[in-house]
């Protein structure tokens, strides 16, 4: 897997549970969102959060040039 991740064909990710997970590295960027009772990963776009990222950076005189977004939480029926 290490070889698979330095030649750019796998990202990989650890999300607090002592476990790494891998998934195909693309071009296309995307947050998560864990599941903190099954582990369940679910990824997303929103294009607000990305347009409101950009802007905190340019407000503190940064120029974004990359983040990783992680929300972690619990199902809400329960």
């Amino acid at each position: 897997m290490r070889l698979f991740e330095e030649a750019g064909i796998i990202a990989r990710h650890d999300f607090r549970d002592g476990r790494s997970r891998y998934e195909e590295a693309t071009e296309v960027h995307h947050d998560h969102l864990i599941d903190m009772k099954s582990g369940k990963v679910v990824e997303f776009v929103d294009e607000e959060i990305e347009a409101l990222q950009v802007a905190i950076a340019r407000k503190l005189g940064y120029r974004l040039i990359d983040h990783r977004l992680e929300l972690y939480g619990t199902p809400l029926e329960d």
